[in-house]
This record gives C-alpha cells, sequence and structure tokens, in this order.
C-alpha cells in the first residue's frame, strides 16, 4: 500500500483553516492608525490592574433575567423550578443552576444594568464595542478586545505567540466577530469554532518541515520584491503580518497542547459548543502565551416562542443546560489552577470573568406565543475573579424584575454597558478616560464614551463589586 502523501495532504487547506476560525480582518481600516496619538483626557483614572486576562460570556439572544439571576416568583415560573435562597440571600433555581449554585460564592451579582438598545444587532454590537452604533463613522469603531490588544502590545514578550484578543463562535452572533476599525489589522480577533478547532490544530513532522521549507522560500521572495511590495501600502502590510502569526503559531508546541481536552473534561463542561468553548478557554489561558481577552459567545437565547417549551427545537431548559456546566466548570478550574506567571496566585486571582446579555426579556406573565421579549430596562451581569469580592449582590429590582430600585453603585443612574467596559479596562490596567485624536472622519474617539442615548452618562468603573 502506498502511504505516501502529498502536500496538499500533509498541510490544511484555507477552508480547512476557515473552519477552524480566522483572524477578523474583513472591514479593517485601510487607514490605520499606530501608534496611537492619544491626546489628553478629560480626566485621568487610576486603573486598578487587578487583572492579566478578561473572559466575557455573552448571553447572546438574552438570558431571561427574572427567572435566572434576578429570580420573581411570575405567573410563568414552572412547578419543576426548585428555588432555593443561597446564603447571600440570593433566590435560585436550584434544578436550572444546579452547578452554578455551588460557585455562587465567587461571583458578583450586579442586577441593575440598564441597556441603550432593544434588538439584537444593535445590542450585540453595543456590548463589543462598548457604544452604540453610529452609521456615520461605524467603520472606524473597533472591538473592545481590540483595543485591548492594541494597549498591551508593548506588555507582549518574545515568547508570546498566541493571539492576544481571542474569540468562540462570535460569528454566530447577529452582529458577528466586529473588526478592528482605526487600528491595525494586527488586533484582530481570532474567532474559532471550537468543535472544527479541536479536530485539527496539530501539524506532523514532515508537514512543520514542509511549511519552514516555503517560509524560507516565501523569505527570500519578500527580500527580493521588497521594494516593489512596498508600493502596495498597508494592506500588503498586514498580510504579511497575518502570515508572520501564523506561521509562528504553527511553530509553537503550545497550540496544539491547547486544543486537548480529556474525555473527562469533556464530561464535565459538557460536549456542546459553549462546553467546549469555555474549556479551551481554561487551557489557552492556562499555556500563558500571550492571549489575554476572550470572548465566548452563546448563541440561542431569544426565546419569544415557547420559552419553556420542551419540546421546542431551541428554549431557556436546553440552553441553560448547556450553560450550566460549562460556566460552573470553568470558574472551579480557574480558581484551583496556578497562575504561571504569578507565584502563589490562581488563573482566577488574575482573570477578570464577565457575563451578561444584551439586555433582558419582559416580565411577569409570558406573551402570546408562550415566550418573553426583549427588555432593556433592566437586567443583570455576573463577575468574578481579579479581586471581585464573591457573593455580592448589587443593585435590587421591584417586585417583577421590571424596575430599578437600587442602582448598586455610586451613581443614582443605573450602570450600563460603558461602565462594564470602563471596568475590564480598569481590571487590566488600562486608563479607560483615554481618546484617540485624528481618527480619519477626524473625530477623537473616546475609550468609553460619555455620550449615551439621552445625554452624557457616568463613565465610572463598577467599582462596587470588589466589595
Amino acid at each position: 500500500m502506498n502511504t505516501t502523501k502529498t502536500v496538499g495532504e500533509l498541510l490544511p487547506t484555507r477552508r480547512d483553516l476557515l473552519q477552524f476560525g480566522g483572524l477578523g480582518l474583513a472591514g479593517a481600516a485601510a487607514t490605520s492608525l499606530w501608534p496611537l496619538k492619544v491626546g489628553a483626557a478629560s480626566h485621568k483614572n487610576t486603573p486598578r490592574g487587578t487583572a492579566r486576562n478578561v473572559i466575557y460570556y455573552e448571553f447572546s439572544g438574552a438570558i431571561s433575567h427574572v427567572d435566572g439571576f434576578d429570580f420573581k416568583e411570575n405567573p410563568a415560573t414552572q412547578k419543576d423550578f426548585d428555588v432555593r435562597q443561597l446564603k447571600n440571600g440570593v433566590y435560585l433555581s436550584h434544578f436550572l443552576f444546579p452547578k452554578v449554585e455551588k460557585v455562587m460564592d465567587k461571583v458578583c451579582i450586579l442586577r441593575s444594568l440598564r441597556s441603550h438598545e432593544q434588538v439584537h444587532f444593535r445590542g450585540q454590537y453595543y456590548v463589543q464595542t462598548g457604544r452604540q452604533m453610529n452609521l456615520a463613522f461605524a467603520k472606524e469603531i473597533p472591538a473592545i478586545g481590540s483595543v485591548v490588544a492594541a494597549e498591551l502590545e508593548s506588555r507582549r514578550r518574545e515568547t508570546d505567540t498566541f493571539p492576544t484578543y481571542l474569540s468562540f463562535n462570535l460569528e454566530k452572533g447577529a452582529a458577528g466577530a466586529l473588526a478592528t476599525g482605526f487600528l491595525p489589522a494586527q488586533f484582530s480577533v481570532f474567532d474559532l469554532d471550537p468543535q472544527a478547532a479541536l479536530k485539527g490544530m496539530a501539524l506532523d513532522e514532515k508537514a512543520i518541515e514542509l511549511v519552514e521549507e516555503r517560509w524560507r522560500l516565501l523569505e527570500a521572495l519578500r527580500k527580493s520584491e521588497a521594494p516593489r511590495m512596498a508600493s502596495y501600502g498597508s494592506e500588503m502590510k498586514t498580510f504579511e503580518n497575518f502570515s508572520e502569526t501564523a506561521h509562528r503559531l504553527i511553530g509553537d508546541s503550545r497550540w496544539p497542547a491547547a486544543f486537548q481536552i480529556s474525555d473527562e473534561d469533556k464530561a464535565r463542561y459538557g460536549k456542546t459548543p459553549v462546553g467546549l468553548s469555555c474549556a479551551l478557554t481554561r487551557n489557552v489561558l492556562m499555556q500563558d502565551a500571550g492571549t489575554h481577552y476572550v470572548h465566548i459567545c452563546h448563541p440561542g437565547w431569544d426565546h419569544h416562542v415557547k420559552i419553556w417549551d420542551r419540546e421546542a427545537s431551541s428554549n431557556h431548559y436546553k440552553l441553560i443546560e448547556e450553560f450550566d456546566p460549562a460556566f460552573s466548570s470553568l470558574l472551579e478550574d480557574l480558581a484551583r489552577t496556578p497562575s504561571k506567571a504569578t507565584p502563589g496566585k490562581t488563573l482566577l486571582d488574575e482573570t477578570l470573568v464577565v457575563a451578561g446579555s444584551e439586555f433582558g426579556r419582559t416580565t411577569g406573565a409570558l406573551n402570546h406565543m408562550a415566550g418573553r421579549d426583549h427588555y432593556n430596562p433592566c437586567f443583570p451581569a455576573l463577575f468574578a475573579g481579579a479581586g471581585v469580592k464573591g457573593g455580592l449582590v448589587l443593585g435590587r429590582t421591584n417586585i417583577d424584575g421590571s424596575k430599578c430600585e437600587d442602582t448598586g453603585w455610586k451613581n443614582k443612574e443605573q450602570p450600563r454597558i460603558e461602565n462594564v467596559v470602563s471596568t475590564i479596562y480598569s481590571a487590566l490596567g488600562i486608563d479607560w478616560g483615554k481618546e484617540v485624536e485624528g481618527l480619519p472622519s477626524g473625530r477623537t474617539y473616546a475609550y468609553v464614551d460619555r455620550l449615551g442615548a439621552n445625554g452624557f452618562i457616568p463613565t465610572d468603573e463598577i467599582a462596587s463589586i470588589y466589595g
């Protein structure tokens, strides 16, 4: 039998690579700003710097808050919920969240968020960018993860080969994986399909030899053609940067190692896309190879119809059954995994974990289709790690969860996604009051925009989550 393999069989095709995931290059600004021209901020902040990493878990489509983390007895409360009071006074369905219930001592719940948006595309754009969509200059606006990647670029070590900004399943959300805006494409998200990625991240020795041979030829061609290629401008530079990043990644043994999940862990986290995403997030951070911002998208929560109907093709029972083992196992493992960077600390000690939706869902009785619709006046978010005080419950809504009665922080205004973004930047040691001048449109980009839908809003971090 002939066992000789062709080059095409040894190396993944472009289609294969796109199945695993790809850099969010589409839409990157043709004229990028680097290094950034940071102007004087209207006020200077003192970031906390308690985190090396951030994980953002997105309930894409919006989880029902009154049936979950701001539970309120209502006409739609199911008989099997088995709602119990936890030590901190929170009521939570033991049937829906048996595993998450056990890690709530690590979690702070903020129940008073308010969103500017009430439709999915704009809401998920808001979550990824920290600002409302303005079509006049949307092309210039980077994702939060891209801003983080740019800010942390100076901290990258020679040994860091993993992308700073990594995501799972963002392309399955309404807004997709957003581009870098005015920032160079090198700060793009690397969005992965976890199931496809598990099938083929490693190259054998022969394939690596072929890659190195081709790389040497490519380098020689680049050197001889450098003057001509320079005339193509930033687009060619972007392509070359992508090639160099991919080459370093392929040659790093930590990359395929990060995509190995034991059968035991698959059982613990769940063999679902989000379960695998959470397990891979843990693995990537354990390698300490340059990734510091991970966005996990858990799509499908938009249940206007049959939200609690087990016979429906999609319902909250099914989605919560995916979330419960995935999120709880992630927190458990981060809490018991030693940090490679900081002796005496765990990964959870140096990782801020945030979980939330783009808005909430309507309260009270179900609609005429046995579902819940979009609702933006109040909804919760979860925070853990990096100094967050576990067990805290901040903010309060009224008897049916439809109105905020206590904002849960120092301001009378309800916190918004902008404040979650400020909290993320602060934890990473980034001054969220920075402004970048000289965008292609002539505008100034504020890291956190003070202009909300109805006037100026506070841009403070949510300091109360730290106790």
